[in-house]
């Protein structure tokens, strides 16, 4: 008897296990037409375990848990997985599903909703949460989870930033609490960030499980919003939604957060407002005393000084480290990055174009000088350290086109004959004019002239008789150096008068003298005619004695037209370098001349060469004309002789 009851309560448990099977079965796919997404392994006619639900939600999981908490537990209970007959031989936690449909109405996702809905990703992330455990294809009203399936990069209409921007925003903005919310910063760029992939923050294989002390299911585990959502990825990180944060954290336009924690944290927390959520979130004149480099404040790594730098004073040179601070440097993004910089009215204060003598007031020096001063100080408020004649120093002056340090100005100055590049000089008197000047040469030119010319006649007649003595070298050759002789003391003299002339008693004399025998000369005519003219006897003392007295003028003057060639060289003024100068066109004469005058003498070297072949061929010449008259007299003497026999 006990045998056959215990047969029939195996047999009854056989049927009961395939009965269970097929309910399982049945449930499973049932779940499945409904087209979520939940297969959870086992499945106890419509219970499943509590670790095989979603893990839950980023949003949910930053706000008071208690509600959804709440609805889970009111569907979970302790099943019996398995009977020995009649007997359960196995009880655990179960999750009912059709149960959670009915736990999360419209009343419990409108409290978390809020939050959830700032960020288009967290609540995407949400309604996928409600569809797959509910099947529901809306949160709180019908239509509100509209585009939520299906997702971009650009449902981020602000576009996104990596966390760790935040430490680029002051602690004053950082610590203080939106202006219409009242939340925290920090709880806001919490509510509003996500990451590159979803990631679990807990236990991923058992994100719940109930607690028996509590008497209530508890969270193991929840996932971050990822803005693989989109189906699209980014590098793995930490980022934030700008539009999310833009909207939840405002700031009060009439007291703002760093208002009051001085000019540096003020502009880092402007620019980090505006890199952020744009200008619309700042106050109209939000870019008065930004203490940024754009141009109040010059990094110190561009920093530099001008071409007189070894002339400056100490105190200019030590004016940088005296107005050094802590600037924004504006980055790519437009946050701000802390630079060392040198405060650009605080060191233009303390300077002026006076400030720096020496090489900061010569020539090339001077205009570097003069352009660092304009594109520092240039734009600065109230600052007018610049002479008034600054433009005209800004380019090279006449001054600066004389090769050498002197001039011929009167000056009531005893060494004003002696000036610096930019010395200033006041007449006593009015200077005679250009035109007289040139006059004044003239007429020693054509006196030099006329003296030849009238004692041509005298020296023609003198030719015939003397051509043999004339003919030999050594006369042209004394000839050439009384002639040179006679130009310096004509030179001499005319230095003489202007020494004389009162206020031009320190003119150099023989800086001058050398200067006038560069001087145009009519004899230059007739050297031009030396080898291209055929010479006689008659004219070839004339001819020799002129070149001989030229070469000997071009070497005097070669002192000053070298000087003019080495200085237009060095200072670039023959490639640009006088452009704007002041009587430009008068320089590029001067200086266009001394180069043609280097070109001339080298042809006139090479013509001198060939005259003076010409001239020993002439000499040869009449020597043996010489000694052909002289056979001839000695002829005539003897035939006279023979005839007075």
């Amino acid at each position: 008897m006990r045998i056959s009851i215990a047969c029939l309560v195996l047999l009854m448990a056989r049927l009961y296990g395939v009965m269970a099977r097929e309910a399982l079965h049945t449930a499973a796919i049932h779940y499945h037409e409904k087209s979520r997404t939940l297969t959870p392994p086992n499945n106890y006619n419509g219970w499943v375990n509590p670790e095989d639900l979603p893990a839950m939600p980023q949003c949910i999981a930053q706000q008071n848990q208690s509600a959804w908490l709440n609805a889970i537990t009111e569907c979970t209970a302790k099943q019996c997985t398995s009977y020995f007959g009649f007997i359960c031989t196995h009880q655990q936690w179960l999750t009912e599903l059709c149960c959670l449909t009915i736990a999360f109405p419209s009343d419990v996702l409108e409290s978390y909703l809020p939050y959830c809905g700032r960020s288009v990703l967290a609540k995407a992330q949400l309604y996928l949460w409600i569809w797959n455990v509910t099947g529901r294809t809306w949160l709180v009203d019908v239509g509100d989870a509209n585009g939520l399936q299906n997702l971009s990069p650009a449902s981020l209409a602000e576009g996104y930033a990596d966390l760790s921007v935040i430490y680029n925003a002051p602690s004053c903005l950082t610590g203080s609490v939106s202006a219409q919310s009242m939340e925290r910063f920090q709880h806001v760029v919490a509510s509003c960030m996500f990451t590159g992939t979803t990631q679990h923050t807990g236990n991923a294989a058992r994100p719940w499980e109930y607690s028996e002390f509590l008497q209530s299911m508890i969270a193991l585990d929840f996932e971050t919003v990822g803005y693989d959502l989109t189906r699209y990825s980014i590098r793995d990180g930490d980022y934030i939604d700008k539009e999310c944060f833009c909207n939840a954290f405002t700031v009060d336009l009439k007291s703002e957060p760093c208002l009051g924690s001085g000019q540096m944290d003020l502009t880092k927390e402007r620019l980090w407002m505006n890199a952020t959520c744009g200008s619309m979130s700042l106050p109209g004149n939000w870019t008065d005393k930004l203490k940024t480099t754009e141009f109040a404040y010059i990094p110190i790594e561009d920093w530099h000084w001008p071409m007189c730098v070894a002339d400056m004073p100490k105190q200019v040179i030590e004016l940088p480290d005296q107005c050094a601070t802590d600037a924004c440097e504006i980055d790519l993004d437009g946050y701000c990055k802390v630079k060392r910089a040198v405060d650009r009215a605080c060191f233009c204060r303390d300077i002026s174009y006076d400030s720096c003598g020496g090489l900061c007031q010569i020539f090339e020096t001077r205009i570097d000088y003069i352009n660092w001063l304009r594109d520092l100080c240039g734009n600065v408020k109230d600052w007018h350290g610049l002479p008034h004649n600054w433009r005209q120093l800004a380019a090279p002056t006449s001054l600066d086109m004389i090769p050498w340090r002197w001039t011929v100005k009167p000056s009531n100055c005893s060494n004003s004959a002696h000036i610096t590049r930019l010395g200033y000089i006041r007449p006593t008197e009015t200077c005679a004019s250009n035109g007289w000047k040139l006059r004044s040469f003239a007429l020693v030119n054509i006196a030099t002239f006329l003296a030849a010319f009238l004692s041509l006649q005298k020296v023609m007649r003198r030719i015939a008789r003397d051509f043999p003595r004339h003919s030999r070298p050594w006369c042209w050759l004394f000839k050439g150096i009384i002639i040179t002789a006679l130009q310096l003391l004509a030179n001499w003299f005319n230095v003489f008068l202007v020494q004389t002339t009162p206020g031009y008693k320190d003119v150099p004399l023989f800086q001058l003298m050398l200067l006038w025998c560069s001087i145009p000369r009519p004899a230059w005519l007739t050297i031009l005619l030396v080898g291209v003219q055929p010479f006689e006897t008659m004219n070839f003392s004339a001819a020799g004695s002129s070149l001989c007295a030229e070469v000997l003028l071009q070497f005097a003057s070669s002192y000053y037209m070298s000087t003019t060639i080495n200085y237009g060289r060095e200072h670039n003024l023959y490639l640009g370098g006088m452009e704007g100068a002041e009587r430009q066109g008068l320089a590029k004469i001067m200086y266009d001349g001394a180069l043609m005058w280097l070109l001339s003498i080298s042809l006139a070297l090479a013509q001198l060469v060939r005259t003076t072949r010409r001239m020993n061929r002439l000499v040869r010449f009449s020597s043996l004309d010489l000694l052909k008259w002289q056979r001839g007299k000695q002829t005539i003497w003897s035939i006279a002789e023979e005839l007075m026999t």
